[in-house]
């Protein structure tokens, strides 16, 4: 009796875990894209008493394949505004993930916002952090 309310109680998450992922697919619609920044930013960062560099990595989820166009030719003001979000941190704030996502998420609100205004479409979903690096 036991072993078949483990099994059923196994059963059900995973088809709670399936339903989640299909929920996630949803997200990332067929017409998304991932596009590359480019070669990694490096950046010295503040708040400890030795000179901290940061190396990072990102790219950018656009909503339709067709904005590839309009993130390519923002480039340069994207890394920009990267540069000098992830200049304003603090060395400590780098190094811990809760903080990392809290930063993430305050890039992804910039990009948006400036591509918004340059373009004056919505055609960026996320910004995604493919590589850190604090030294």
């Amino acid at each position: 009796m036991q072993k078949l309310i483990l099994c059923s109680m196994i059963w059900a998450l995973g088809f709670t875990q399936l339903h989640a992922a299909d929920e996630a697919e949803e997200v990332v619609s067929k017409s998304s894209a991932y596009i590359s920044l480019g070669d990694p930013m490096v950046l010295n960062l503040s708040g400890t008493k030795r000179l901290t560099f940061l190396q990072l990595s990102a790219d950018v989820l656009i909503s339709d394949a067709d904005a590839e166009s309009t993130i390519k030719t923002h480039m340069p003001a994207i890394r920009h505004s990267l540069i000098m979000l992830l200049s304003e941190q603090n060395a400590k704030d780098i190094k811990s993930p809760g903080k990392r996502e809290i930063i993430r998420q305050q890039a992804t609100a910039r990009v948006k916002d400036l591509i918004a205004g340059l373009s004056g479409s919505e055609e960026v979903s996320d910004i995604l952090f493919s590589s850190i690096l604090v030294q």
